[in-house]
């Protein structure tokens, strides 16, 4: 009998190949959300400590162009941090898609692996009755032989 060759070999070679470069550009995508949100965190922390000086210039008193120089810095800072706000949302929308299509991609995969695990199978039903087919016809001949 022939050896197993499975037919969709090479498509189930390129889905796995596709998966790979999915879950590799998802983890870059997760390493930018990581990222992102330690930016995100700087911004905040940096707007929170500007907020808190402001609190103590304003009790110890400061001029009005003081005021609103301080004020404008503020301003840039609340910016700034919903900016990163903005990066944020849009890296993880970009990574809940590259997820769902890692997920397809998988589904895919697993698919073509279970349709090659059952084929594998049948395949190893045959073989083994045709083996025993043989056996018996060995041990027929040799009764009609002897």
């Amino acid at each position: 009998m022939k050896r197993f060759r499975f037919q969709l070999e090479p498509v189930l070679n390129f889905k796995q190949q596709s998966l790979d470069a999915l879950m590799t550009e998802l983890s870059v995508i997760q390493a930018q959300v990581a990222a992102q949100e330690n930016i995100r965190a700087a911004a905040y922390q940096r707007l929170a400590a500007f907020d808190e000086e402001y609190e103590n210039q304003k009790i110890v008193g400061m001029t009005i162009l003081e005021a609103m120089e301080r004020q404008s810095c503020q301003k840039v800072l609340e910016n700034r941090a919903k900016h990163e706000d903005d990066e944020l949302s849009r890296l993880r929308r970009a990574a809940e898609k590259k997820r769902d299509q890692v997920v397809a991609a998988r589904m895919e995969t697993h698919s073509l692996e279970k349709l090659k695990e059952n084929r594998r199978s049948e395949y190893d039903k045959d073989l083994a009755k045709s083996e025993e087919k043989q056996l018996d016809d060995l041990t027929a001949f040799r009764r009609i032989a002897g």
